[in-house]
């Protein structure tokens, strides 16, 4: 708090008033008081039975950045922050050695030190209170690399690891069988360039109101999760369907969410829809919304008929990841439904262009309805965006918990 103090005989040489003195007070209180009051963390960990976790509560919301290194975790954070406890060791633990806490000029960093070398299972944020959580397990290696703390590949049993004559072939297949942990999300701002999307009676456009969605989004996960974001365009710039889903492919993304905005000749359409991908549309809407999302009508058709194709759909790509892509889109949808407090128009498979030959779950977010007035007119306000954002990152968050609880 700041106290303002003077003596009598310069208080009679202040050419202040004392209203004025007093707005001066409240002034200097107000915008000097957010880095007197610093983020409080409160740090602790426990065992379970196949991994430790250890958990950063906040007394709010903070960004926060990690680095795992061979014995080491470094969870950075973005503001000042002090302990609740002075401890440095939380509680006692299995894998956990010590928390050291150092502050550097306008941040935080605690340095998490492990009693041996460890994977990260999986990490995430969970709100109300503000909590960040990473659950730790033992690496069986003796020696670390980057892969193995990075938390990129699935915990493995030691048999898995080292298995034993004429078992080699088997336990590989079985290992390849196995998702790794979620690590890296690719985000589709949908259009762009001469490609503008839906328009609006106020000549808003589809391709800027997704990229706006797509990069608050990215930021939300990168600051919130901690994990790499690969984006298909960070600008107004034209990409080729192709060209989108094989850069997620490339960068061995392994989630892939498109963002789009819809549109219909009935003025009363609202509500957002959420898409993963199918040779099939579950109704003719969704076929024709298929069409629009696409290069042309002629190239769905012969979509739907080469052979070749199905081939490498089903067999290749998404028939892996279906069951994933249907519980993603479910997850942003359920989302959406609370934020826009519209009827589920549910989840719905068409043949987008776009998530054909994603290796990896893949949807295709529809956030809104340009083409109804109330909804073009909240898709103008970046506050609604930011809320979209919001919903979708959530929606991935309970999908990124729900498959690496699957697959630890």
């Amino acid at each position: 708090m700041v106290i303002a103090y003077c003596n009598r005989a310069s208080a009679s040489r202040s050419p202040l008033p004392g209203g004025k003195v007093l707005l001066l007070f409240l002034f200097v209180f107000v915008f000097t008081s957010s880095p007197i009051f610093a983020l409080s963390i409160n740090i602790r960990s426990f065992d379970h039975k196949d991994f430790t976790r250890i958990v950063f509560e906040g007394d709010r919301g903070f960004e926060y950045k990690f680095n795992p290194e061979k014995t080491v975790i470094v969870v950075k954070l973005n503001q000042k922050a002090t302990l609740k406890q002075m401890a440095e060791i939380p509680s006692p633990s299995a894998l956990i050695d010590r928390v050291v806490h150092r502050r550097e000029k306008n941040s935080s960093a605690f340095h998490v030190h492990l009693k041996s070398g460890f994977k990260i299972k999986r990490n995430f944020v969970l709100e109300r209170p503000f909590r960040v959580v990473f659950d730790l397990v033992k690496s069986p290696d003796k020696k670390m690399d980057s892969e193995d703390i990075s938390g990129n590949e699935t915990p493995q049993e030691q048999a898995e690891e080292n298995p034993g004559p004429g078992n080699e072939s088997e336990a590989q297949k079985e290992k390849e069988k196995k998702r790794a942990l979620i690590d890296t999300i690719c985000i589709d701002p949908g259009h762009g360039g001469t490609d503008l999307g839906a328009v609006g009676r106020t000549k808003i456009t589809e391709k800027e109101i997704t990229l706006k969605v797509g990069m608050k989004l990215k930021k939300l996960i990168e600051s919130k999760l901690g994990l790499r974001v690969v984006m298909t365009r960070e600008k107004d710039e034209e990409v080729s369907l192709n060209s989108r889903v094989s850069r997620a492919n490339n960068q061995k993304a392994q989630l892939f969410v498109s963002i789009h905005v819809n549109s219909s000749f009935r003025k009363a359409a609202r509500g957002p829809e959420t898409y993963y991908v199918s040779l099939k549309a579950t109704d003719q809407e969704a076929f024709r919304l298929s069409q629009k999302e696409n290069s042309s009508f002629k190239e769905i058709e012969k979509l739907a008929s080469d052979d070749e194709l199905k081939m490498i759909l089903w067999n290749m790509a998404q028939t892996e990841y279906i069951k994933e892509s249907s519980k993603l889109a479910d997850f942003i949808q359920y989302e959406l439904n609370i934020l826009m407090h519209t009827r589920n128009r549910g989840v719905k498979q068409a043949p987008f262009r776009v998530l054909m030959r994603a290796a990896m779950p893949a949807v295709l977010v529809e956030i809104a309805f340009i083409s109804n007035a109330s909804e073009e007119k909240k898709l103008r306000d970046d506050g609604f965006l930011q809320k979209v954002a919001a919903e979708i990152y959530t929606g991935i968050s309970k999908f990124i918990y729900y498959h690496n609880n699957l697959y630890r």
